[in-house]
């Protein structure tokens, strides 16, 4: 499946049909379930978590869309994959309540098809954007786990523009080593200067990947 998948949950064969007819004219591909165990059952059949955003009605029969939202969130998913739920009035308090657990938005009864075509591709850009995050965090945890140990201590005294005489000291090496695990970082992670290393290692920071200070005992 391809990641502009649009899993459409609704008890309502009406409201499914619309909806679906709605987003296929936009170039969507609509993926209609009549019950949220049924949508459950097929999740739990995909060997890799599928791409794309789920859209759940708030009542529905015998699992709610706030059930069904729950499931999907203990199945991993509550962060890959942007849901949206469809409410009535009465409904708005739930809907904002599974906001605040994570859910993407939710749009009131009766919508609008624009404003729906419209938050529909916020949420497909968010789920795009939540994967490029993940690759780019893989990628730099790779790189990080390239480097040797005392590689990754003496990498932010580089970064910080030590010297090598004073990293050496710092972390009683030779300069001859230091030069040369200087070398091997710049290396393995395709930098070219202090500077360029500063801006991985803080992008790697920012990514959750856990980087020495250079101010820790050898």
């Amino acid at each position: 499946m391809n990641n502009r998948n649009v899993f459409l949950c609704d008890d309502d064969d009406g409201v499914r049909s619309s909806i679906s007819f709605l987003l296929r004219q936009h170039g969507l591909r609509v993926v209609p379930y009549a019950s949220g165990p049924e949508l459950l059952s097929a999740f739990d059949q995909f060997k890799n978590p599928p791409r794309g955003i789920v859209i759940l009605d708030v009542r529905m029969e015998p699992l709610s869309g706030l059930q069904v939202h729950e499931a999907l969130v203990s199945r991993g998913m509550g962060d890959r994959m942007p849901v949206l739920f469809l409410s009535g009035h009465g409904d708005i308090p739930m809907a904002v309540g599974a906001m605040a657990r994570g859910a993407f938005h939710f749009v009131e009864k009766p919508y609008a098809n624009d404003a729906l075509v419209q938050l529909i591709h916020k949420a497909l850009a968010a789920e795009e954007q939540w994967h490029a995050r993940m690759e780019r965090h893989d990628r730099l945890q790779d790189l990080m786990s390239s480097l040797s140990r005392q590689q990754v201590r003496l990498m932010p005294l580089v970064a910080a523009g030590e010297l090598n005489k004073t990293i050496a000291w710092k972390m009683e090496l030779s300069i001859r080593t230091v030069e040369e695990h200087r070398r091997k970082i710049f290396d393995r992670l395709s930098v070219h200067s202090a500077a360029e290393l500063a801006t991985l290692l803080a992008e790697a920071r920012a990514a959750g990947i856990a980087i020495p200070t250079g101010d820790e005992p050898t």
